[in-house]
């Protein structure tokens, strides 16, 4: 019985664990195409760390490309997708997509986070954090 036991505890374990770690295998087979998004990509990402991670966003409101770039948003952000967590996952994803990291520079900070004001930090800083990262596609795959 405790052999079984033993046996249930290691493939459940083993499971969440394949299940939580991150792959890139989803870029691979994903239904969106370099060769349909524009040379340029600006992301803005935004600390969430309240709840852990980052926030992506792709700024498509009418854009000659804003379904294409709200489907590379859902493919970044979607947590049966890629589930980019942090920049580094970001900048590697894009990488694997066909796109090189140019610059990145601060997003305007208008949105309050959760703070008590006056200088008081309850659970963080009192403005989200967020970045705008901008990349372009490779050599490769310029027209």
């Amino acid at each position: 019985m405790k052999v079984i036991k033993n046996i249930l505890t290691v493939i459940i374990v083993l499971t969440s664990i394949s299940l939580s770690a991150q792959e890139l295998k989803h870029v691979d087979k994903s239904i969106i195409s370099v060769n349909d998004l524009p040379e340029y990509v600006v992301i803005t990402s935004e600390n969430t760390k309240l709840l852990g991670g980052i926030n992506i966003t792709i700024d498509s409101k009418k854009s000659d490309y804003q379904n294409i770039l709200e489907e590379l948003e859902t493919l970044l952000q979607n947590r049966k997708k890629l589930k980019i967590r942090n920049q580094t996952d970001l900048l590697n994803a894009l990488s694997k997509l066909g796109f090189e990291y140019v610059d990145a520079y601060n997003a305007t900070a208008g949105t309050l986070g959760v703070g008590g004001g006056d200088d008081i930090d309850i659970f963080g800083s009192e403005a989200k954090y967020r970045i705008n990262m901008v990349f372009r596609k490779k050599t490769s795959f310029r027209n």
